[in-house]
């Protein structure tokens, strides 16, 4: 027996200024898995890469807030991401680490624990990106972005526009690893 999924298409959220110039999008917009999704809203700006069964998969991004000590197990991130226990997460200078659990209760960061500290210093406002492992390889590989803020459904998936060609405004950008710009080849930075 295949279960039949639901699809929910939200209303778009005025994206104020990020996209500056759009070119080429996903034709018809894409269905994105929320199975895995840790967050309420999918932000505009957001990487997205192929899945499975023709649905699109989020790439996870978050942002530090503080410096995290080589010592520390304790990233404190900005509000706002999807990883969840289980995922492992890296950033450009230091290769992936799991994630032994997610702390929500800080009305101003969320405390992410990982089993095994980072080798080196993570400075603060690093950008951070899911892996597949102990590595720096991002979990999905980004070919666009989503076009539209959008609330995450909490069963099924969700349907949302996608720009694989366009020029976005860094300063409102979300946190994107320049691992993960160097694969987004069709997406300008200004």
């Amino acid at each position: 027996n295949k279960q039949l999924k639901m699809i929910h298409i939200t209303p778009a959220v005025p994206t104020s200024g990020l996209f500056m110039h759009t070119l080429a999008d996903l034709t018809g917009g894409v269905t994105i898995s929320s199975e895995h999704l840790g967050g309420a809203y999918l932000y505009a700006g957001t990487p997205i890469g192929k899945g499975s069964d023709g649905c699109y998969e989020v790439e996870k991004i978050a942002l530090t807030l503080y410096v995290t000590p080589v010592s520390s197990k304790e990233l404190k991130v900005a509000k706002g991401h999807h990883f969840l226990a289980g995922d492992y997460i890296a950033a450009d200078m230091a290769d992936g680490q799991k994630i032994a659990s997610v702390n929500k209760q800080n009305a101003e960061y969320d405390i992410l624990t990982l089993e095994q500290s980072f080798a080196v210093e993570i400075p603060k406002d690093a950008p951070l990106f899911a892996t597949e492992g102990n590595n720096k390889v991002p979990k999905v590989s980004p070919v666009a972005l989503v076009a539209h803020t959008a609330l995450v459904p909490h069963g099924g998936d969700l349907y949302c526009g996608a720009w694989l060609i366009c020029v976005v405004k860094e300063e409102r950008s979300q946190p994107i690893a320049k691992t993960l710009r160097e694969q987004l080849r069709l997406i300008s930075f200004i």
